[in-house]
């Protein structure tokens, strides 16, 4: 009766999933190629992870890797294990330096019993959190490479001169 529940419940899990395809980049992962620092981006990075309570795991000079307990409960109940029923979610961003510019690729994934010796890794390849990660990786790229705006020149003031009287 138990496996009977649980070929049910993953048969409505898959027929929710819509057909997502991974992004169209050369790695089939987010990636966004940036001119800036590898410092200035990974500053942003941080920024946005922590804005959603990701904390950083493991911080390379080529390797940012961030994560927290999943919310997806179809991935706790199909991840979990006796050892950890909650499993991580875990973005990784691979820094590669071309000249003045960076190559940044965000590989993501669930991760069963984070932290142990007994760590799984499961692939995610395409979905609406892949879509999330390349939009912010957009946004990164554009708010870094986009000059900020120059100071408007200030005016001179304008005096009135006083209005002669014909007398």
């Amino acid at each position: 009766m138990r496996i009977l529940g649980i070929a049910a419940l993953c048969v409505a899990l898959a027929g929710c999933q819509t057909a997502a395809q991974a992004p169209a980049t050369a790695s089939g992962k987010p990636e966004v190629t940036i001119k800036a620092t590898t410092g200035a981006i990974k500053a942003r990075l941080l920024s946005l992870a922590m804005d959603r309570r990701f904390n950083v795991t493991k911080d390379t000079e080529y390797l940012l890797q961030i994560e927290k307990p999943t919310e997806n409960m179809g991935a706790a109940i199909l991840l979990g294990s006796k050892y950890d029923s909650t499993p991580a979610e875990r973005i990784v961003f691979t820094f590669a330096p071309m000249g003045d510019s960076v190559r940044v690729v965000a590989a993501s994934m669930f991760v069963t019993n984070p932290g142990s010796a007994f760590e799984q890794l499961t692939p995610i390849n395409a979905g609406e959190g892949i879509d999330r990660t390349q939009a912010a990786l957009q946004e990164i790229k554009t708010s870094l490479e986009t000059p900020p705006a120059a100071p408007a020149p200030a005016q001179p003031a304008k005096h009135s001169k006083p209005k002669s009287s014909g007398t």
